[in-house]
């Protein structure tokens, strides 16, 4: 055991990372196994009956080009046409989907995320959200958010989404030096961006997120400051910065990044991590969780202090259902009970849509011990603590002994968590915040001691 804290460096911060889940569910993704869709019926009955709002995440997978750094389910297309073909393909989904909850389910939250969702024409957009609107009974307050590409987005689009109640608006941005644009090939200029930013606020939009990611190839500490003084600059609501997740044996593209440039190893990820932490927070922003930042009195900082922030596959971002329902092509869904998620191929997709079934490839069922490492990891993720008394009550086992072996294995990670006996709290160091999957692992039993070559790094 340490008598002394470890200082929070990029030397630190290397030795001690490793390679896991991202935790954006618990199970993680990976476990995810073959699932015939008559599977989800009870859990879509016990949502029925329950009559709680729900969120709804709408997947739009076609880009007009394939970024070579890029981890998302994407379809490459320039065909627009296919757009309008895909949401006449969601609206039958929508109406399966309808049919399973009952006429005028409430709907809390709405999502459209890729790819890239702005592919869709405005008439195709108004048609999507009117069908929804007309299947599910939409909260007055619900939040409507979407992601959108600066390169491709029109004015016309944006006008329409927000004339639609749409108020969270996503941007990729990534990096904006032009070596490591080269290198990922995704060219985006910062008056581009600034255009997508300033329009989008005179559209309605007032909660605007800005993703960056560090760890491409080419980033020095310097190109990635003026990139971080460039975002300041054009002050987004809340900032995601992500670590580059280089997993080319799963995705064959990313070997271009391979011939672009050097991957970046851990200590070189870690000092581009810890200088945007420094100048994020130097300019007011709050480091929330693992990898977000976000204004003070932001939705996501209200929610955060609210203890309402919750990590899902979209990230960081505001309780608003305890079910997340996912709708189109790979789209994952996260209710209490079950993870699932719909066929990864548009034909396999269409054709199960087509005949009145919904499209599920794989899912899993939580039994009660998934239910109660999944609150754990999530409050671990979101709050960097946990109350252990308070999870044992809420599923009725005595957290303690039921974790003997795994708060053991955390007293050997104590320059990243602490456990009080006596209250029976875990809290995260200030490495183990940015360290914090490698905590979660210790209560994740799919991972305990397995291989983790297939996972990203923990930085």
């Amino acid at each position: 055991m340490r008598t002394e804290p470890l200082t929070l460096t990029a030397a630190c911060l290397a030795e001690r990372a490793s390679r896991g889940p991202r935790y954006t569910s618990y199970p993680p993704a990976t476990q995810l196994a073959p699932m015939a869709s008559d599977a989800i019926e009870p859990e879509l009955a016990r949502i029925a009956a329950a009559r709680a709002p729900v969120s709804l995440y709408v997947h739009v997978p076609f880009c007009r080009s394939l970024c070579a750094y890029c981890g998302c389910n994407v379809i490459p297309t320039r065909d627009a046409s296919r757009g309008e073909a895909y949401v006449e393909d969601v609206l039958a989904e929508l109406a399966v989907l309808s049919g399973k909850l009952g006429e005028a389910f409430p709907v809390s939250e709405l999502a459209l995320g890729g790819g890239s969702p702005n592919f869709l024409s405005p008439p195709s957009l108004r048609w999507l959200v009117g069908a929804i609107e007309h299947h599910f009974a939409m909260a007055p307050d619900a939040r409507k958010s979407v992601e959108l590409d600066p390169r491709t987005t029109t004015n016309h689009q944006l006008e329409t989404l927000g004339s639609l109640g749409f108020r969270a608006l996503s941007i990729g941005i990534q990096d904006f030096d032009k070596g490591v644009q080269d290198a990922i090939r995704r060219h985006q200029s910062v008056a581009q961006t600034r255009w997508l930013v300033e329009h989008g606020r005179a559209a309605g939009f007032t909660d605007i997120n800005a993703d960056l990611v560090y760890g491409l190839p080419r980033q020095t500490e310097a190109s990635f400051t003026a990139t971080l003084d460039a975002v300041l600059e054009l002050a987004p609501d809340r900032i995601a910065l992500f670590g580059y997740a280089h997993l080319p044996s799963k995705l064959p593209h990313q070997r271009i990044v391979e011939r672009a440039g050097r991957i970046l190893d851990a200590q070189e990820r870690a000092s581009l991590l810890l200088l945007a932490i420094e100048k994020l927070s130097a300019a007011g922003y709050l480091h929330l969780g693992l990898d977000h930042f976000a204004r003070p009195g932001s939705a996501l900082a209200r929610a955060a202090a609210e203890r309402r922030m919750v990590r899902t596959f979209q990230g960081y971002v505001e309780h608003r259902a305890d079910a997340i329902l996912g709708v189109g092509v790979t789209a994952i869904s996260s209710t209490p009970n079950m993870l699932w998620q719909n066929q990864g191929e548009l034909e396999a997709w269409q054709s199960e849509i087509h005949a009145g079934r919904l499209s599920v490839e794989r899912g899993v069922m939580l039994d009660r011990d998934d239910r109660l490492r999944r609150t754990i990891i999530g409050k671990l993720m979101c709050e960097g603590e946990v109350d252990l008394d308070a999870v044992g009550r809420e599923l009725a086992v005595d957290p303690a002994a039921y974790f003997a072996r795994e708060l053991a294995a955390l007293a050997e990670l104590d320059d990243l968590a602490t456990y009080d006996p006596t209250a029976h709290t875990i809290r995260t160091t200030p490495m183990g915040k940015v360290l914090v999957r490698n905590v979660c692992m210790v209560f994740d039993r799919y991972h305990q001691g397995g291989s983790r070559a297939g996972f990203s790094s923990t930085i």
